[in-house]
């Protein structure tokens, strides 16, 4: 019985050493920024700052590459661009740049990178400072991002990959700004977002309940959500004590909300994950998220009646329309995503009038995560992705 007791001990203790080894080796990537990234494997960024019509000052990463072949990377909501780096050399900024693209990562108004204002300030002006949903982030951040990189390779076309809400960013800028339609190659959306009426998991109970929810933090005045300092501080702490925080925080929450892959994010990567993310969000984007789902509808920020009229002219918010979207598209979808589900997807290919390209990934536990932060992108993704970049770039 001893006998038996102590070897249990020596296995179970050796589990947890190798655990925690496979841990640490990740901390290093969990601690560094973008650049320091970038630096370590081996595709140094440069820096680049824009400031928008309305005053956000975005910070802008650049790979330099073949300045006939620039590629912009935008994040979706609450990740940075961190998420298309802190995978290393299998991620897809490492990927591109190896492959001598030009390329450029955004940064959205209010993360991590762009937390700054010319007038406003995020700590002491949050309800000023942190005004705005997704329909401001494209028509402003993408469409100043864009002009500022096709300046910078004097191009007339660049091409974007897009994830999750980034890619709701491409589908307003084309309809509010048709003349960006002519800006970009191919916009492409992995796991696209902008129909939600079949989201699953977590998310599926949650988006019915969004509206009161972001009203109550209205009531207590809390306008920054995900915030890297805040949120993540917390998340970090919790989450990257191992096991523990691979079957709580990935395995419970993560894996809940944005659908099951534990190949595609292994427990190792859970420190790196988490030392990135969140970057950071707003209340309201989360309320015109809800306001789609409630409503079933693809349009603007629903405001109430009374200042609806003063805006748009209606009394209910106008529809986002789909048939200016006339850049060329391609839609990378996943069978496991919970967000950007397969019905969603094929309803929105039905509704943009130029998508060359739409792929259900072949791999079945394809989930939100593993277009960006997936372990096996090489094997899953970049096969198909690649050569899609190739020719429309």
């Amino acid at each position: 019985m001893y006998l038996r007791l102590l070897l249990f001990a020596v296995i179970a203790g050796d589990i947890f050493v190798h655990s925690q080894l496979s841990v640490l080796s990740g901390l290093e990537d969990a601690a560094l920024t973008y650049t320091g990234l970038a630096a370590k494997y081996g595709h140094p960024a440069t820096t680049y700052k824009v400031t928008t019509e309305d005053g956000y000052i975005l910070t802008l990463f650049r790979h330099p590459g073949n300045t006939s072949r620039p590629v912009l990377l935008v994040h979706g909501n609450t990740p940075t661009s961190d998420c298309f780096i802190d995978r290393g050399k299998g991620s897809l900024a490492i990927t591109l740049a190896g492959l001598g693209y030009d390329v450029w990562a955004i940064n959205i108004r209010g993360t991590r990178y762009s937390r700054s204002h010319v007038t406003l300030n995020p700590d002491t002006q949050p309800k000023q400072f942190f005004n705005y949903s997704f329909y401001e982030e494209a028509v402003y951040d993408l469409s100043a991002t864009i002009d500022r990189v096709l300046t910078e390779t004097a191009q007339k076309k660049l091409t974007v990959v897009s994830h999750s809400v980034g890619t709701t960013l491409l589908y307003v800028l084309g309809s509010e700004k048709p003349e960006y339609n002519d800006k970009i190659n191919v916009g492409i959306s992995l796991a696209p977002i902008a129909f939600l009426k079949n989201v699953r998991g977590y998310a599926g109970i949650i988006l019915p309940y969004l509206l009161e929810i972001t009203s109550l933090f209205a009531d207590l005045g809390i306008e920054e959500v995900f915030s890297y300092e805040k949120t993540g501080t917390l998340l970090r702490l919790i989450c990257d004590a191992q096991p523990f925080g691979y079957e709580v925080c990935v395995k419970i929450v993560l894996f809940g909300a944005l659908g099951v892959d534990s190949n595609g994010f292994e427990m190792a990567y859970t420190p790196t994950f988490f030392g990135h993310y969140p970057g950071g969000s707003t209340r309201k984007i989360f309320q015109h998220l809800g306001q789609v789902y409630k409503r079933d509808k693809f349009a603007n920020f629903d405001y109430g009646e009374d200042k609806n009229l003063q805006l748009y002219g209606t009394s209910e918010p106008p529809d986002f329309d789909l048939s200016k979207v006339t850049m060329k598209t391609a839609l990378f979808v996943g069978e496991e995503d919970y967000l950007g589900t397969v019905k969603d997807a094929e309803r929105l290919n039905q509704s943009l009038p130029n998508v060359v390209y739409y792929q259900v990934m072949p791999y079945k536990n394809f989930s939100h995560t593993d277009f960006v932060w997936g372990r096996q992108m090489a094997q899953n993704l970049f096969p198909y992705l690649l050569p899609v970049i190739d020719k429309y770039t």
